[in-house]
Parts: C-alpha cells; structure tokens; sequence
C-alpha cells in the first residue's frame, strides 16, 4: 500500500485511500481525545496527567476539617463543627504559624497519595479590619518552608463587624502528599487578633 506524505516535516501521512496511516502524527492527533489514559496513576507530568490534574481539582470530594484539641505536627485535624482553629496575627506582621495537617493526619481518602487545601471558612475574627492568611506547606518546620516559598496567601475582610467573612475563602495552591504538613498564618494591623477558622481539602490518587 502506498503513502502519500502530505505534510511531510509534521509527520502527517495519509495512504491511497485518503486515511491516516497509522503511527504517523497525524493519526495520533486523531486519537488524543478517545485515548485511554491512566490520568493521576500515569506518567509525572505527562500530557494525560495534567489535564487529569485539571479535571480532578473541579470535580472532586471534599473533606472538611476543624481542630483536635491540642493540634500539633502529628495531629492536628478533627471532623468536627465545634473546634475550629485559631490563628493569631501579628503587629501588623504575619503571627505565629500553627499546625492545620500533621504526619500522621490524612485529610482526604485512604487511597489518596496526594491533597490541597481547598477552602477555608472563617467563622469568627476579634476585628472587621482586613486580614491575610497564608497557608504553609512542608516536611521540615514552618520557617523552612516560608524560606523555601512554600506557602500561599488569601486575604478576607468581615462583614458587618467582629465575626466571620460568611464565605469560604479559595485556596490556590501545590499539591502536597499525605503525610507531609500544613501550617496557618494570619496578618492584621491589629497585634494579637485572633482568626477562627475551618479548612477543605481534594484528594488526589497521585
């Protein structure tokens, strides 16, 4: 059977009845849309990855988290409406970084290798001034990963008032594996203002 090249530097060959041949470029441009693809569970950073990647990030399960009663780097996370966590700002600077994930918590499925913080709601704040939070994410301690620029910021600002901002706050942010840790930071211009708060997070399969 012969070929005809028709654009031959591209690849894109078709034979003597007009069809893509097969193998060339232009057949497997052809098939990108009906492939089989492993998504997630597939190559690193292969084209079906990210768009996986994409998809999953918009349609998702969500989990949503408050805090065990004393959250550290180990544990930090309860499936609770009753204890949010606290978040304490600076003098007009980033407060102190409290653990929201630690080792040992998994925020999303067991058969996720992977989360983001997705959301959070806050429900009460001591001021109606506007507010930064940033979310920190690592394996070593919180100034580690603040040096390396492993974190990512939101500001909110109350309503109406000393309360919460009503609705959830979205987080953009990498995708961290499961056992690694997440931190919280508040900013305000007022110096101990404290920030109460729930955070959602997506699972990933890889």
């Amino acid at each position: 059977m012969s070929t005809t090249p028709i654009w031959p530097i591209e690849g894109i060959a078709l034979d003597s009845t007009g069809d893509l041949v097969a193998g060339s470029l232009g057949a497997e441009m052809s098939k990108i849309d009906g492939a089989t693809t492993d998504g997630l569970a597939g190559t690193s950073n292969s084209l079906s990855y990210r768009v996986h990647e994409i998809e999953k990030h918009f349609h998702n399960r969500e989990r949503w988290w408050g805090a065990v009663g004393a959250p550290d780097e180990t544990n930090a996370i309860a499936a609770t409406v009753t204890v949010p966590f606290v978040a304490v700002s600076g003098d007009n600077t980033w407060g102190t970084a409290i653990p929201i994930c630690g080792t040992g918590d998994n925020p999303v499925l067991a058969t996720d290798a992977k989360f983001d913080a997705h959301l959070v709601l806050v429900t009460d704040t001591d001021h109606a001034t506007p507010y930064r939070m940033r979310i920190i994410y690592g394996s070593g301690t919180s100034a580690d990963a603040i040096t390396a620029g492993q974190w990512t910021e939101v500001m909110f600002i109350t309503a109406a008032g000393p309360f919460s901002s009503g609705v959830p706050a979205e987080i953009k942010m990498p995708r961290v594996d499961v056992g690694g840790k997440c931190w919280a930071q508040v900013w305000s211009a007022t110096n101990g203002s404290n920030v109460d708060f729930f955070w959602g997070a997506h699972g990933y399969v890889g």
